[in-house]
């Protein structure tokens, strides 16, 4: 516990200096001057559009638990959908700090552990895993089109996207093929490392991962699931196009025109960025757009301004799911505390048995 929160502390520490560091190097001044034309006019509708990709990868979800028969409201999924997106953002893994609490929510609507776990898994998997493909198809288009990119850069946007690629292709085999067994192979080497391999708890936990790792390969491999694996697919192919007029939108309220081929090296280094262990991509989020905008001899300025309304538009969303949290935070601190508490019962009995 204590390790995790020494580490959570160093990467916001990190994070704050990269970013008063990038801030230094572009210069306030030179900021506030892409700032200073900015028109509220596309504010609105750049807060509906970024509202809109929460509604599609909500529903992205929804289509992966409907494929198991599980039937949950849009909103319900879509307040758990902001509930975690405000852990996740506060947390070092910037897709994923959060998740196991989306797990701990699902036990509201009597949906199998299981099954949550596996869904989760996969909803992210096709999202990140499809936001990987595009852009690692991206990258190698705009290099085989000969696009005019440093040596350097070439050849960072040639080994992210192979390594995307890589990546999604052995995420897929490991979830998929029915050697797939990754996540209980990891809790087993856990086990015997810690030396809680033996006990009945162990065994219990070990059971339930392998039983969601059964629902993981039938939801990507089922035929009969197939259609609802694709409309997922259809649902997170949404972002691209939504993202792409979220920045269009950002850039226009800033008054700065770019290519469109800049709008789509600024997502991928945004979507790299925050792949990066600092809560929000503090500071990697403002250099990765200071570097997207200097790469095409734009106004580097620019990137960070751009990189500030989006951060801005995080933190109205951060709001809203800190509201959230507020109104259902005492039923998710309750059933964690369940969680523990029963842990730990278990543990105290096993104990007094001896």
């Amino acid at each position: 516990m204590k390790r995790n929160l020494l580490a959570s502390f160093l990467s916001v520490i990190i994070g704050l200096a990269l970013f008063g560091l990038v801030l230094k190097l572009a210069g306030l001044e030179n900021i506030a001057g892409s700032v200073r034309a900015f028109s509220p006019a596309y504010f609105f509708p750049f807060l509906l559009v970024s509202f809109m990709l929460f509604i599609a990868a909500t529903y992205r979800w929804k289509t992966i638990l409907e494929g198991e028969e599980i039937r949950i409201s849009i909103w319900t999924l879509l307040k758990y959908k902001f509930v975690v997106f405000g852990l996740n953002y506060l947390t070092p893994s910037a897709r994923l700090g959060g998740e196991p609490i989306k797990i701990l929510l699902m036990e509201r609507q009597n949906v199998k552990l299981s099954k949550s776990f596996a869904s989760v898994v996969v909803d992210n998997f096709v999202g990140m895993g499809l936001d990987a493909v595009v852009a690692s198809l991206i990258l190698l288009v705009l290099l085989a089109t000969g696009a005019h990119f440093s040596e350097s850069a070439r050849r960072l946007f040639l080994t992210l996207a192979a390594f995307a690629l890589v990546g999604v292709t052995a995420s897929y085999l490991l979830l998929a093929k029915k050697r797939g067994t990754v996540f209980s192979y990891l809790l087993t080497i856990a086990g015997t490392l810690t030396g809680t391999k033996k006990h009945k708890w162990f065994n219990a936990l070990y059971e339930k991962i392998a039983k969601a790792e059964f629902y993981m390969r039938d939801m990507l491999t089922n035929r009969q699931k197939s259609k609802n694996l694709w409309l997922a697919i259809l649902f997170a192919s949404l972002s691209w196009p939504l993202t792409v007029l979220q920045y269009k939108l950002a850039l226009q309220m800033l008054g700065i025109d770019v290519s469109f081929t800049q709008i789509l090296i600024s997502i991928i280094m945004l979507s790299f960025t925050t792949l990066v262990p600092i809560p929000g991509a503090l500071g990697v989020q403002e250099a990765g757009q200071f570097s997207a905008f200097k790469l095409f001899s734009a106004n580097p300025h620019a990137g960070i301004a751009l990189s500030l309304v989006l951060r801005a538009k995080d933190m109205l969303f951060l709001l809203v799911s800190f509201l959230l949290v507020s109104r259902e935070g005492i039923g998710v601190f309750r059933l964690i505390n369940k969680k523990l508490t029963d842990t730990l019962n278990g543990r105290n009995k096993r104990k007094n048995k001896k």
